[in-house]
């Protein structure tokens, strides 16, 4: 019985070869640098989320590889689950009358990078010192 073209047999690691008409064995690494969805990847995808390789191929913008249309759908994916997340703790946090947790706290994308206030403000006072103490240097000679 004729398997459809480009048909993967996960078991055997064999894919359906059109021109032989049979089942040959899958031992090339797919390329994924390319813009298609190589076949192994879709059935996988396909597998464990229906209309997932669909999706990616609609999201996609021209010239793109498919990784990273998948990588910004994913990462959008996981801003909305953690977003939702949030949105259920601080309800269930709301009905027991504490204060809303906030989203720096939960989740870490809010990351601090940088200096604090009053860091920043001892660095300008300081920089302010040191630029006056150069023109009176330079003022006295």
């Amino acid at each position: 019985m004729p398997s459809p073209a480009g048909a993967f047999d996960p078991i055997n690691n064999t894919v359906w070869d059109e021109v032989s008409g049979d089942w040959v064995p899958a031992v090339s690494t797919p390329d994924v640098s390319t813009a298609a969805i190589p076949l192994e990847y879709k059935l996988v995808f396909d597998s464990a989320a229906p209309g997932l390789t669909q999706k990616i191929a609609e999201a996609q913008k021209p010239g793109e590889n498919w990784t990273d249309t998948y990588g910004r759908i994913a990462s959008s994916l996981l801003m909305t689950v953690q977003q939702y997340q949030l949105i259920n703790l601080n309800t269930e946090r709301a009905k027991k009358g504490l204060p809303p947790v906030d989203i720096a706290s939960y989740s870490g994308v809010g990351v601090n990078i940088g200096l604090s206030p009053s860091t920043q403000q001892l660095l300008i006072f300081g920089g302010l010192a040191v630029a006056a103490l150069v023109l009176l240097n330079r003022s006295r000679k």
